[in-house]
C-alpha cells in the first residue's frame, strides 16, 4: 500500500506561553518556564493534573477557581523523526483530527496554519516542510473565551435575555464547556483528538458514501460514491468539504495525471461482491449501485438484529495499491411519519417501513475534558444503555459531535442517534465569516458521519426557535442565526445525506409555538423548571406529546460519587460544597419540593441521596409509562440525561463515575418489551392526598416483534402479603401494539385502607412470568409501613461473582444494595413481596465474599 502514517500521538511537551516570545526560539529560554510532560490526546486541564501543577481534588471541589487555565495561552511541542518511506512520497499531509479550539500550527518553525473550530478536522499539505532526522511540530492555543470575547466586542452582544457567557456563540466550541445547569465553566483548550501525518504516492481516496435506496426482503440496492484526490502534488487545492491548507509555496501547480481503478468489495453475511470503476484526473467522482440479494436488515435494539455489511474500497494504480478504506453499512431506510391525524400531527419513527416506538434519553459529552474519555468509557456507557432497553440517543446540541467510536458502537448495540448540530439556546452570528465557516462544518461532519445507520435524524439546534419565540434571547424581534437552521443546514444535509430527514430545531410545532404537544416533538419541562407538581406528568390525552424529546428530575450522585469532590467533614445534609455542584439556580430547592411530594423530609446525606433518586426515578416511570399507554398519540420518548460530564447533582441516570442511580434501574423496567401499567385520570379533589388509581385501567403494551397471548392477573395484596383479592383476565396481543386492557374493579381502585396494601399486576404465559408492576395508593409518606425482617443469602456465580438470594417477611419497597460497596449489580431499587425470593448477582469481591460480611441495604421503610 502506497500510504505511510506517521502517528504523532502519544508523548508531548507543554507550557504555558511566554508572552515575551517573539521567536520560536524564545520558547527555549530561561525565563520563558519549563516544559512538562504531556499526552495527546488530551485536555489541558487533565495535562496539568498529570504533571502535578493543580490537584484533581481540588479542581473537582473548587472548579471555580481554576478559571486562570482557560484565560491563559498555552504551548504543546512534539519533536519526531520522519521515515525514508513518509520523505520519499509525493504528498506529505499533517492531519489533526480535533483541536480545541483557537491555535497557530508551526512545523519546524514555518507557520503552517491557525484554526478555530473544535468540531471539524484539518489536513494540511507540509510536502515541503518535513525534513530529514528531527522535526518539531508546535501548537500555540489560545484562550477560546478570550477570543469569542474580542468578537463580540468586534460584532456585538446578540441577546439581551439573562443568559451566561453570550460571547460563547462566536466559537466552534462545545458551548457546555462554558458552563451549563449540569457542569461548571472550564472551557480549556487541547489537541483532543489524534494527529498523524499521511504520505501518498499517487493518491487517496478522500470519502466514500454509502446509501441503502431502497430494501425489502427480497434485494436492497446499495449505492456507492467514491471519491478521489487525484493532485497529490505540491500545491494542490482542497476539494470541497476538506478543510486543508498549502503551505508548501509550490504556487497551485496542477498534479500529474492518473490512470487508476476504484474495486469495491461488499463481504458479511456470506456476501462477497465485488466491482470496479476508473478514476481520471477529470472525473475523479464515481459512483455505481450494487444489488443485493435476501439482504440482512439493520434494525434498533428490540426490533430484530444489528447486522452490518463491511465495504472496501481499494484504489490501484499502474504500480500497484494506493489507498484502501473501509466501513462497515448498515441496510436500512429510515423516516419519520409527519402525517396529521386527529391528535394533531405525528413524528414517528420509521426503520425499514415499519413504526419504531422509541424508548431513549439525551446524551452528553462523557467529561467536560475532551479526550479524557476512553474507547472503554464509550463501551461501558453505551452497553449500560442498550441493558437497560434504549434504543436511541440523542446527541445534544450543547456538546460536540462524538467520536467515531461512539458510533461504531451505537451501530452494533443497535442504539439510533437523534444528531443535533452544535448550537443550544443562544443567537449564533449571521454574518458572511460565520455563515461561511457553518458550511465547512456541515460538510466535514455530514460527510464523516453519513454512514452510519445508527444516525435517524439530524437536527438544527436545541430550543433556540422556541427560546425566541418566547422573547427568552431578548426584547428584539432579529432571530439571529435563523438562516443557519433554516436554509443552510437543511440545503447541506439534503445534498449530501438525502436519505435521512432534517427537522431545523427541538422542540418542533407550529410558528411561534415550538412546544405544542400536538404537533412535532415536546420539551416537558413544565414539571421540574415550571414548579408544576409531578401528576402534570399525567396529562389529559389532549396535552400527551407526540414526541417528548426533553423531560426530567435531578437527583444526587452516589455517595462514592461525592466524596470525589467533597472533603469529609463537609458530607452533610447542609453541606454548601455539596450544594454548589448544583448548577441549575435554585435546583437544591427543587430537589426538596418534589421530594416532599412523596417522602417526610430527609434526616441525613445518605437519606437524601436514596429518596431523590427514588423521586427521580419514580416520576420518569409516571411520565414513561402515561406515554406508553398513550402510543396511538406519543411515539417516543427521550428523558434528560443518560450521562454526566462532570460530578455533579444532575438529572443523569449515570452519574459521573459510571455508578448508576435508581433512574437507571427503573428504566429498564420501564423501557422494557413488554409493560404493564395503569391509566389513570387523576381527577381527585385533593390530589396530592387521595389514593391513586381511582378510575385505573390495566394495560398492556407489547413493543416486541412476536405476538403475546397471556393472563393478565390483578392482586390487591395487604403489606405483610395477605392477598385480599384476585381476578384474572386473557390477553392476546400482535407484534408492536396495545391492549386496551381492563377497568379495574371498585375493590382495586378505592381499597378499605389504602395505606397498608398495594396492587401487583402479573402477566404470565403458563409458569412464566413475562411482566410484572406493583403500584401503591398513596405517597410512601402516608403509608404504614411494617418492619421488615430481610435476609440475603450469598452464593458464588459464574465469573467470580456472587448471587445473592434476598427474601423478606412483608412487603419491602426500592431495596437498594448499596452501590458505594457493591457497584456491579444486575438490579438493583426493587420491590419484595412477602415469601417471593428475588435473585441478583453483584460482584461482592474477594474479602467480602470469603468473610460472608453483612450486604448493606437501604429501604423506603428505613427512610420514612
Amino acid at each position: 500500500m502506497a500510504t505511510d502514517i506517521c502517528d504523532l500521538t502519544g508523548n508531548w511537551q507543554f507550557k504555558q506561553y511566554p508572552h515575551s516570545a517573539r521567536r520560536m526560539r524564545d520558547l527555549d529560554s530561561v525565563d520563558s518556564g519549563p516544559w512538562h510532560p504531556a499526552t495527546v490526546p488530551s485536555s489541558i486541564y487533565s495535562c496539568l493534573i498529570q504533571s502535578d501543577q493543580i490537584d484533581q481534588a481540588e479542581i473537582r471541589t473548587h472548579p471555580e477557581r481554576f478559571a486562570w487555565v482557560s484565560e491563559r495561552s498555552w504551548i504543546f511541542r512534539k519533536v519526531f523523526d520522519a521515515s525514508g518511506d513518509l520523505l520519499g512520497a509525493g504528498c506529505v499531509d499533517l492531519v489533526f483530527k480535533g483541536l480545541d479550539t483557537v491555535t497557530q500550527i508551526w512545523l519546524n518553525d514555518k507557520l503552517v496554519a491557525k484554526t478555530d473550530n473544535m468540531f471539524i478536522p484539518y489536513r494540511f499539505d507540509v510536502t515541503s516542510l518535513v525534513t530529514p532526522g528531527k522535526n518539531t511540530l508546535l501548537v500555540k492555543f489560545a484562550s477560546a473565551g478570550a477570543h469569542a470575547e474580542k468578537l463580540m466586542h468586534r460584532y456585538g452582544c446578540l441577546s439581551d435575555g439573562d443568559l451566561p457567557h453570550p460571547h460563547r456563540t462566536y466559537v466552534r466550541k462545545g458551548q457546555y464547556q462554558f458552563g451549563w445547569d449540569f457542569c461548571p465553566s472550564l472551557p480549556g483548550c487541547g489537541i483532543w483528538q489524534d494527529v498523524y501525518l499521511e504520505a501518498h504516492s499517487t493518491a487517496r481516496i478522500e470519502n466514500v458514501h454509502v446509501r441503502t435506496i431502497d430494501c425489502n426482503e427480497h434485494y436492497a440496492d446499495i449505492a456507492i460514491a467514491v471519491q478521489v484526490d487525484t493532485s497529490l502534488a505540491p500545491g494542490r487545492k482542497p476539494s470541497a468539504g476538506e478543510t486543508t491548507a498549502d503551505v508548501s509555496g509550490a504556487g497551485g501547480e496542477p498534479g500529474r495525471p492518473t490512470d487508476l481503478e476504484c474495486t469495491l468489495n461488499i463481504t458479511g453475511g456470506g456476501l462477497d461482491i465485488s466491482e470496479s470503476m476508473s478514476i481520471t484526473d477529470h472525473d475523479n467522482r464515481q459512483s455505481t449501485v450494487i444489488r443485493i440479494d435476501r439482504p440482512i436488515m439493520w434494525w434498533p435494539k428490540g426490533y430484530g438484529i444489528q447486522h452490518l455489511y463491511k465495504l472496501t474500497a481499494e484504489l490501484t494504480g499502474p504500480d500497484g495499491p494506493v489507498d484502501r478504506i473501509t466501513t462497515d453499512f448498515a441496510v436500512r431506510t429510515v423516516n419519520f411519519n409527519r402525517e396529521k391525524d386527529r391528535h394533531g400531527q405525528k413524528f414517528q419513527l420509521q426503520i425499514n417501513h415499519q413504526p419504531i416506538f422509541v424508548k431513549g434519553a439525551n446524551w452528553l459529552p462523557i467529561s467536560i475534558f475532551p479526550a479524557s474519555a476512553t474507547p472503554q468509557d464509550y463501551e461501558n456507557l453505551l452497553t449500560l444503555a442498550a441493558d437497560a432497553n434504549i434504543n436511541m440517543l440523542r446527541v445534544w446540541g450543547g456538546g460536540y459531535y462524538e467520536t467515531d467510536h461512539f458510533y461504531r458502537l451505537c451501530d452494533r448495540l443497535g442504539i439510533m442517534v437523534w444528531q443535533d448540530f452544535m448550537f443550544a439556546c443562544n443567537y449564533y452570528p449571521d454574518r458572511k465569516w460565520f455563515l461561511d465557516a457553518i458550511e465547512v462544518e456541515a460538510d466535514s461532519v455530514i460527510k464523516r458521519l453519513r454512514n452510519h445507520g445508527s444516525i435517524v435524524l439530524w437536527c438544527g439546534n436545541n430550543e433556540i426557535d422556541w427560546l425566541h419565540a418566547a422573547g427568552k434571547l431578548g426584547n428584539g424581534k432579529k432571530f439571529y442565526g435563523k438562516k443557519i437552521y433554516h436554509q443552510i443546514l437543511p440545503e447541506i444535509v439534503s445534498r449530501l445525506d438525502p436519505d435521512r430527514d432534517y427537522i431545523p430545531t427541538t422542540p418542533l410545532g407550529p410558528p411561534k409555538d415550538e412546544n405544542n404537544p400536538a404537533s412535532g416533538t415536546l420539551h416537558q419541562w413544565n414539571v421540574w423548571s415550571g414548579n408544576f407538581p409531578a401528576r402534570q406528568y399525567t396529562a389529559h390525552a389532549d396535552l400527551i406529546g407526540r414526541f417528548v424529546t426533553e423531560f426530567g428530575m435531578q437527583s444526587l450522585p452516589q455517595r462514592s460519587t461525592i466524596e470525589t469532590f467533597c472533603p469529609e467533614s463537609e458530607l452533610h445534609i447542609a453541606s454548601c460544597t455539596i450544594e454548589k455542584h448544583n448548577y441549575q439556580i435554585d435546583g437544591n430547592s427543587r430537589l426538596r419540593q418534589y421530594l416532599a411530594e412523596l417522602f417526610a423530609a430527609a434526616r441525613d446525606l445518605d437519606e437524601l441521596i436514596y429518596l431523590t433518586q427514588l423521586t427521580q426515578a419514580r416520576r420518569a416511570k409516571m411520565y414513561v409509562e402515561h406515554l406508553r399507554a398513550h402510543r396511538q398519540i406519543n411515539s417516543g420518548v427521550l428523558f434528560w440525561q443518560f450521562n454526566d460530564c462532570s460530578a455533579a447533582i444532575t438529572w443523569s441516570a449515570v452519574d459521573y463515575m459510571q455508578r448508576p442511580k435508581a433512574l437507571y434501574y427503573y428504566a429498564r423496567r420501564f423501557f422494557a418489551p413488554v409493560m404493564l401499567t395503569i391509566i389513570d385520570d387523576c381527577q381527585y379533589p385533593r390530589p396530592d392526598i387521595s389514593p391513586r388509581l381511582q378510575n385505573g385501567h390495566a394495560v398492556v403494551i407489547n413493543d416486541s416483534a412476536s405476538p403475546l397471548t397471556a393472563i393478565l392477573t390483578c392482586e390487591l395484596i395487604e403489606l405483610d402479603g395477605t392477598v385480599l383479592d384476585r381476578c384474572q383476565f386473557p390477553a392476546a396481543l400482535a407484534p408492536n401494539s396495545i391492549w386496551p386492557g381492563v377497568k379495574l374493579p371498585s375493590a382495586f381502585q378505592r381499597p378499605k385502607n389504602p395505606q397498608r396494601c398495594l396492587l401487583r399486576l402479573s402477566l404470565q404465559n403458563g409458569p412464566k412470568q413475562i411482566a410484572e408492576n406493583i403500584f401503591f395508593y398513596l405517597p410512601d409518606k402516608y403509608i404504614e409501613w411494617p418492619k421488615p425482617d430481610i435476609t440475603v443469602k450469598i452464593d458464588d456465580a459464574p465469573s467470580n461473582r456472587s448471587r445473592l438470594t434476598i427474601t423478606s417477611d412483608v412487603v419491602v419497597r426500592d431495596l437498594q444494595i448499596n452501590p458505594v460497596h457493591y457497584p456491579a449489580v444486575n438490579d438493583n431499587f426493587i420491590t419484595l413481596l412477602p415469601g417471593a425470593k428475588y435473585e441478583i448477582v453483584s460482584d461482592l469481591g474477594d474479602d467480602t465474599a470469603s468473610q460472608k460480611k453483612p450486604v448493606p441495604l437501604r429501604y423506603v421503610q428505613s427512610a420514612v
